[in-house]
């Protein structure tokens, strides 16, 4: 054999070696791009999902609930593209929308008041990251303007009272036990809410003058008119370990929905 032919007898078993092992680098590569980019969309479903129960036990709005359900459900199907072959079939029942379909129709939320600071800083963050979805949905031409902006009205209104309805509760409690400095910060707090929002509704006058009418009570040793219990319903007695939502009280505890 010549040298030529030795060389390359030598150098193309090395070559196809080599060429196969590139080949196999960018699949690998790709397939772990893959995973990440899939895991990215799991994430994002797994978290409006999230959202989505809390709203459901809060609320009864069950056109933007409907609609939110639609969404998980679509990135759920996007999460089951985007992964490589060899790992779709782990998508495979991961997502039955029909359980919250039945929950929002029943329409059983009606949650006026949060537990704690931590739920109330917890429904900010789901209610901005539904409005976020829809504003995204809307962008895409999946939703009109007019619907976006109703949604939105509504969702932001809800929140307001919530929030307030909460203050006003905490404030109602520290007055029934003689804390008229505490009972002052929260009516002060729910009234601030209530000024600084955006948006004008017809309640919003009369619950600014409510309030008001509280802290002038504290101080002249009146009896304050909880019309609406709302301290009551902030009195009630829930799960030790868990929120009337499902959230645990430890927050190094895993959140079940």
């Amino acid at each position: 054999m010549s040298e030529l032919g030795l060389v390359i007898a030598i150098a193309l078993p090395i070559s196809l070696i080599l060429a196969g092992l590139v080949w196999l680098g960018r699949r690998q590569q790709n397939q772990q791009s893959q995973r990440l980019q899939a895991r990215g969309i799991k994430q994002s479903a797994e978290d409006l999902l999230e959202a989505l129960e809390f709203v459901i036990q809060m609320d009864n709005f069950r056109e933007v609930q409907l609609l939110v359900l639609e969404r998980v459900g679509q990135l759920y199907a996007l999460y089951a593209q985007a992964l490589p072959k060899a790992g779709s079939k782990q998508s495979e029942g991961l997502f039955d929308p029909e359980p919250y379909k039945q929950r929002i129709e029943e329409g059983k939320g009606n949650r006026r008041i949060f537990k704690s600071d931590r739920e109330l800083r917890l429904a900010r963050r789901y209610i901005g990251r539904i409005l976020k979805t829809l504003t995204l949905m809307q962008k895409r031409r999946e939703l009109s303007e007019a619907a976006l902006l109703e949604y939105r009205r509504y969702l932001r209104l809800t929140l307001l009272e919530r929030e307030v309805d909460t203050y006003t509760a905490q404030g109602d409690v520290a007055a029934g036990r003689g804390d008229v400095i505490t009972a002052t910060n929260y009516y002060k707090a729910a009234k601030k809410l209530l000024i600084e929002f955006d948006l004008q509704y017809p309640e919003k006058n009369e619950r600014i003058r409510e309030l008001s009418q509280r802290t002038a009570a504290l101080y002249n040793g009146e009896r304050i008119n909880t019309s609406e219990n709302l301290a009551a319903q902030l009195s009630k007695e829930f799960d030790a370990e868990h929120s009337p939502f499902g959230i645990p009280a430890n927050p190094l505890e895993k959140r079940k929905f």
